[in-house]
């Protein structure tokens, strides 16, 4: 047998049964978005944690012309040092139809079931791959539009084109996936034909490992260590790269990502919790009476209280039933997306039952607190005040809000009663209006990162006034590559640069990492940059750089007026920085006059190895038309290339990304919506339920149920418009913040702040429209009261 105290919760929570529904469906949707999280994190934070750490990465990498067992050997009695390994790598290109190609990267391994560092997997086809056979990574089959079985073209620097066998693919967890990196990923062996010594533009990697491989200053002193160790045997070392210890290429990415969703999930959550507590409130309002006949028949203050507080734990209950599955189900698709991007694995990931039992926690112990505020001080009433509290409202016209709304002539007086009663409840009304701008906050945010991102990138690349970027394998004359390009009737324009990679140096000599040093011209028509800092490159200037956004990530005391240290095979220059320039790139660059990178780099000036390219056509159909008739005709020269980069594919790559960061944000703030929306609805509800004898006079008096819904449905609008002024300026600092944190994190510099009229204009469409909506129900039940149900009604 249930007990009467419970039976009688019970009936309220089906006699409110529209009222309990909203509740239980804001509750659910914030339950979802925080299971989804939950679900996601528990999920794939140990198995990123673990397979990258079972990879062995290497702490530091050396890039040099060759390396033999001898360096290897040298390599391990510097102090420090662990362990260290060799691994040729050979930049070659896959054709992936008729004159056009894609970047590859391949690793040759000495022993495929010896592997010391940054190692990988077996995951289907041949183990290991014989002379004549490549196994790429597994995300590159899209990406050389291959399958296993195929038989591969690979081009390498000499212009050789060999065709070698794809025996299977394996699993480098410690390698970005090649759809998002455009390039592929392989793995030979050490007898493979595609090795033909130094005419295939072989490097070799020499990847160490220290014994404090997690301190990142450590590292790099120890890499430069190595680095000066090899240099003085002979052995100049042209690159040296210090990854983040510990981190995988793409984990500030899926941080960004938790953080968004972490951020949104708890606040629809808490909106729905107080969106209980506020039903609960109106429910103890109208039942004053009731609590003080349970006291006057003997019910205690503990009792009475455990009686609501119960009630909103049985919804909480219903809520997690209802939001905590379809929360997991989204959060393992989300976590299988996450694991995509990060090339994890999750097929023997365990099941996180912690996360069932914390959301249920989560489900029955948030609500509960919000609501045990209005249930203490309703329960503690006595009987008298109970039995004697007089419920009808104030006379109309005392309060100044009422006599401003008389002032308005224009409006009928059923309308300002209508209008009335909504500012009567002010407590309600403003905790509704915060809830549905908090929401539209973060739609326009959405939308405001979205138009940012597009705009700078559209602004980034008009400054790139180029649309092909040509390297060379090798340098060449410059006078053969001009009679090369001269056949080429799609070229408008075209011009030369010198590159170079040397690493920066840091505070007291400490490497500081690869940058890639351009050359180029300050008259240059093709590449003008927009200057943050101090001022672009002059005609003057001799050593004078600009170094660009990502250069600051990595030493943020480099500013305009002082000095970059950059070393290059040996050699180091310090250089005088004019200015900073603001770009979408997350690679360090400086920008130095030809003469400068032909100095450190000790280049024939007569040689080029970097050729921009403008189009006579620059869409993208005529960039490639351009870039086939330049793979051809450069063929049949015999000059090698080893990239051939359409803009247009570059900015698309980009623009890629913003479909991740736009797919988090909307999902994220439209659960915030829709718990705001639910808030809506349950406001407008419970104002046409305390106004029922209102109305019911209203009707008796002639008010025809169009006249009763259409100020259910002005109220709603009210409510509406005064959200969507209070979400504009509250998403002001929000999209500040995401635009930020966005820039930051895939650019390495801030977005330009951005408000997009186009969000602001839609915002106002879904104000409307989510109004409209929410009034449907409340306008129903309010017209189609009859007078009689109306006056009768306690």
């Amino acid at each position: 047998m249930i007990a009467p105290r419970w039976r009688k919760v019970l009936r309220d929570i089906f006699l409110y049964s529209s009222r309990s529904l909203l509740a239980v469906l804001a509750m659910a949707a914030g339950l979802f978005e925080i299971g989804a999280l939950l679900y996601k994190y528990a999920v794939l934070q140990p198995v990123l944690s673990t397979m990258y750490e079972k990879t062995h990465p290497a702490s530091a990498t050396l890039v040099m012309d060759q390396v033999d067992d001898s360096l290897v050997s040298l390599a391990r009695r510097v102090p420090g040092v662990t362990e260290a390994e060799a691994r040729p790598v050979i930049l070659a290109r896959v054709r992936i139809g008729e004159d056009r190609y894609v970047p590859a990267v391949l690793f040759v391994i000495r022993d495929f079931g010896r592997q010391r560092l940054d190692t990988f997997d077996h995951d289907v086809g041949a183990w290991p791959p014989g002379p004549g056979e490549v196994l790429l990574e597994r995300t590159a089959l899209s990406v050389a539009q291959a399958k296993i079985g195929d038989a591969l073209r690979i081009r390498t620097s000499d212009g050789a084109e060999q065709t070698v066998r794809l025996a299977g693919t394996v699993h480098a967890a410690g390698l970005p996936p090649a759809w998002m990196e455009h390039m592929v990923p392989g793995f030979i062996s050490w007898d493979s034909p595609l090795r033909r010594g130094a005419d295939a533009g072989e490097s070799a990697q020499l990847r160490i490992v220290g014994d404090h491989p997690m301190e990142e200053g450590y590292v790099r002193e120890l890499a430069d260590s190595v680095s000066a160790t090899l240099e003085r045997a002979g052995h100049p070392v042209s690159r040296v790269t210090v990854p983040t210890p510990g981190r995988h290429p793409h984990a500030d990415q899926m941080d960004a990502f938790l953080y968004l969703l972490g951020a949104f999930g708890i606040l629809s959550f808490l909106l729905s919790a107080v969106l209980v507590a506020s039903m609960i409130h109106a429910l103890l309002a109208e039942q004053v009476r009731q609590v003080g006949i349970l006291k006057a028949i003997g019910a205690n203050t503990r009792q009475i209280a455990g009686m609501y507080l119960g009630q909103v734990a049985l919804l909480g209950l219903a809520a997690s039933a209802l939001g905590i599955p379809a929360g997991f189900a989204v959060g393992r698709k989300y976590a299988e997306f996450a694991a995509q991007i990060l090339n994890a694995n999750l097929e023997h990931a365990p099941f996180p039952l912690w996360v069932v039992l914390a959301e249920i926690a989560i489900g029955v112990v948030v609500p509960v607190a919000f609501a045990l505020g209005p249930v203490l001080r309703a329960s503690r009433i006595t009987v008298h005040q109970a039995l004697t509290s007089d419920p009808a409202p104030r006379p109309f016209g005392t309060r100044r809000i009422e006599r401003a709304l008389l002032r308005l002539s224009w409006l009928s007086r059923p309308l300002v009663l209508s209008l009335r009663s909504s500012f009567l409840r002010r407590g309600r009304l403003a905790l509704t209006i915060l809830m549905l701008a908090l929401g539209g906050a973060s739609f326009l945010a959405a939308m405001n990162v979205a138009g940012a991102w597009t705009r700078a990138v559209r602004e980034d690349f008009a400054r790139r006034r180029y649309d092909l970027n040509v390297a060379l394998a090798r340098s060449t004359p410059r006078a053969e590559v001009e009679a090369v390009l001269a056949g080429v009737p799609e070229i408008a324009r075209v011009e030369y640069g010198t590159d170079a990679n040397p690493y920066l140096i840091g505070q007291r000599g400490v490497a500081g990492g690869t940058v890639a040093m351009v050359g180029i011209r300050p008259a240059s028509r093709v590449l003008e940059p927009a200057v943050q800092s101090g001022r672009w490159l002059r005609e003057e200037d001799t050593t004078g750089v600009v170094i660009n956004g990502a250069v600051l990530a990595r030493n943020p005391s480099l500013a305009p007026g002082g000095q970059i240290g950059l070393r290059y095979e040996g050699r180091t220059m310090s250089l005088p920085i004019v200015g900073v320039v603001k770009e979408l790139s997350p690679m360090p660059a400086v920008y130095a006059p030809p003469a400068a990178v032909l100095r450190l780099s000790r280049r024939d000036p007569g040689l080029v190895r970097m050729v921009r390219v403008v189009t006579q056509r620059h869409d993208l159909e005529g960039q490639q038309a351009a870039a086939r008739s330049l793979e051809r005709a450069f063929e049949a020269r015999g000059i090698e290339l080893t990239a051939l980069q359409e803009m247009l594919d570059v900015r698309k790559s980009i623009l890629d990304h913003l479909v991740i960061i736009l797919s988090v944000l909307t999902f994220a703030s439209s659960i915030v919506l829709l718990v705001a929306t639910l808030g809506l609805t349950s406001t407008l509800a419970l104002n046409v339920l305390q106004r029922t004898r209102e109305i019911g006079i209203l009707s008796a008096i002639g008010a025809r149920p169009r006249t009763v819904a259409g100020q259910v449905w002005t109220e709603a609008m009210l409510i509406g418009l005064s959200s969507w002024v209070l979400g504009m300026a509250i998403g002001t600092p929000i999209t500040w913040a995401l635009e930020t944190a966005c820039g930051r994190i895939f650019f390495k510099t801030p977005l330009d702040f951005y408000l997009s009229p186009t969000a602001a204009a839609l915002w106002f469409g879904v104000v409307v429209l989510l109004a409209s909506l929410s009034s449907v129900l409340p306008a129903r039940r309010a017209a189609r009261l009859t007078v009689r149900e109306a006056l009768s009604h306690s």
